[in-house]
């Protein structure tokens, strides 16, 4: 009896120091923990300035950033977002209520209600940042809701 529990304890001791030292290429990459990223459409979706003109205007997010759209050129075609005072961002459709940044910096779903109220999501890239401790936190993907209003 003794010898089968020390054989499986020295078992279980090679297979974690096995597992420790197994080289890059055959590292288990874990469903759903993988980099999420902004992808552009295989389509764009058609809408109108006047359909843009729904969407236009500002909504608060729930971090309490501010995120802007609006459009511009001729006859309103091209569409913008910015969030607070940053960078604007060319964006188009990719459904009836989504957008998503040419530069794949931000994607959002805006739901505009019967009732009058807003809601959806913003997802934008967050850049790689370096903290005092040395350690970096890689670029991602930041998901906000739309604050109700």
């Amino acid at each position: 009896m003794k010898t089968w529990i020390l054989a499986g304890t020295l078992g279980v001791c090679a297979l974690l120091a096995n597992a420790q030292s197994l080289p890059d290429s055959q590292t288990v990459v874990i469903p759903g923990g993988r980099l999420q990223t902004i992808e552009l459409p295989a389509h764009r979706y058609f809408m109108s300035a006047e359909t843009f003109g729904q969407f236009r205007g500002a909504y608060e997010l729930s971090n309490g950033q501010v995120l802007y759209l609006r459009n511009a050129g001729s006859l309103g075609a091209m569409m913008y977002a910015r969030i607070d005072d940053q960078e604007e961002h060319r964006i188009i459709a990719s459904d009836s209520n989504r957008f998503v940044a040419l530069d794949r910096q931000l994607a959002m779903r805006i739901d505009l209600r019967d009732n009058g109220s807003v809601g959806g999501e913003v997802q934008m890239l967050v850049p790689a940042e370096k903290l005092a401790s040395g350690d970096i936190v890689p670029a991602h993907v930041q998901s906000l809701s739309l604050a109700s209003r």
